[in-house]
């Protein structure tokens, strides 16, 4: 039994205090000097690929507006002066640090001139772009100024294509994020919650449809576009439980279920557009439903009663979550023990189904994207003519 004790203690002080990987990445600064990751760590660092003779260069004003707002709390910023795009930094390292200094008096580090692209990218972009070691962020850098936020335990956590400003409120947000302590970050999560991504696993976030549309969830084509009645069918819904509609809108789905349910269930209706709760409710006044609560939940929880409802809907929503881990999370908590989570999202392996591509998901996107957030498929219905119907289960 000792013995086991110290196995486990053993094994558990290993896992604590187990290093990054992205820590043992060296990199040489612009004026020489060796250095690695590690020599950053414990403190959040904002990576950024960076070039002299690109239209995002201005942003190097707000580098450093950036650096110097935060530097004493924590922040560094690292820039990486690249060639690969558009041929926009053709410097030596010498010219590119007069250049920084002369015209927007950089004083954050700079790295030395590396490649991005093909073989001999640096290791740190392998890195960063690689599924495997930063499956959360990865993919390819497609231009200059691209953004990584790292954490101080050495975890990419946010990312920025080159168009989200330095001083943007999606940057400062995240910065100041992770500039707080575990207790404040606590405290602010009820307030501000912790802050968006725009991009997930490989794919862009969609914006949230606006109230304004509501009109086209309504459409009289729908029923023939996407065979709801089907769709609904195939939830197997029994009368007497409990059922969430995440992103309800304007009650389309939401008062097809109540039906079913019956007056001995109960249904929620959650959407984040108090807007869209109040057609719903007209909608549900309307047509008697006395079994239908409205929730004006936060961006980064559903803010459901826990262990309160056996089947979870998100019809058509899921790709637009700007927090879509913390709000699997907040949904799991919900599910009663066997409770049920159903994903219904557009095709996007079929180009004939006439939605944005940020609006679409693959199969495998989604079984991915739940399953690395503790859910396990349990079934699905591929005969929609439009949509994927995936059924999942907590894998706890």
């Amino acid at each position: 039994m000792v013995r086991l004790k110290i196995i486990l203690l053993i094994l558990f002080t290993s896992c604590a205090f187990a290093k990054s990987p992205i820590y043992d990445i060296g990199f040489e600064t612009i004026n020489g000097q060796k250095k690695t990751l590690a020599d950053f760590a414990e403190k959040p660092i904002l990576i950024v690929n960076v070039a002299s003779q690109c239209g995002y260069t201005p942003q190097y004003a707000g580098l450093q507006l950036l650096h110097e707002k935060y530097k004493e709390k924590g922040l560094n910023i690292i820039g990486f002066p690249c060639n690969d795009f558009g041929g926009q930094e053709p410097g030596s390292n010498n010219e590119i640090e007069k250049f920084c200094k002369a015209n927007y008096n950089v004083s954050f580090t700079l790295a030395s001139k590396v490649k991005l692209r093909g073989e001999d990218a640096h290791p740190l972009y392998q890195f960063l772009q690689s599924e495997k070691t930063n499956p959360d962020f990865f993919g390819s850098v497609k231009w200059n100024f691209e953004k990584f936020l790292i954490d101080g335990k050495g975890k990419v956590v946010n990312r920025f294509r080159q168009r989200v400003r330095p001083t943007s409120s999606e940057i400062v947000s995240s910065v100041e994020w992770e500039l707080m302590t575990v207790e404040g970050k606590k405290k602010a999560y009820d307030d501000q919650g912790p802050p968006a991504l725009l991009e997930y696993k490989g794919r862009e976030i969609a914006r949230t449809m606006h109230w304004q549309g509501a009109p086209w969830l309504m459409r009289k084509l729908r029923e023939e576009e996407e065979k709801t009645s089907e769709m609904i069918n195939e939830l197997k819904l029994k009368p007497g439980i409990s059922v969430a509609d995440i992103g309800s809108g304007n009650g389309y789905h939401t008062l097809m279920m109540a039906k079913i349910i019956g007056e001995k269930g109960q249904a929620y209706a959650v959407d984040i557009q108090p807007e869209m709760l109040i057609m719903l409710e007209e909608r549900a006044k309307k047509a008697g439903m006395e079994n239908i609560k409205l929730i004006e939940n936060r961006f980064w929880d559903a803010d459901l009663p826990e262990k309160s409802v056996d089947f979870v809907l998100m019809a058509d929503v899921y790709h637009e979550f700007s927090h879509p881990q913390q709000m699997l999370s907040s949904i799991k908590k919900s599910l009663k023990e066997d409770g049920v989570v159903c994903l219904l999202e557009f095709k996007s392996e079929d180009p004939k189904v006439p939605i944005k591509p940020e609006h679409k998901m693959s199969k495998a996107q989604v079984i991915k994207e739940m399953s690395s957030n503790g859910f396990v498929l349990s079934r699905s219905y591929d005969k929609l003519p439009w949509q994927h119907l995936l059924f999942f289960k907590s894998n706890s």
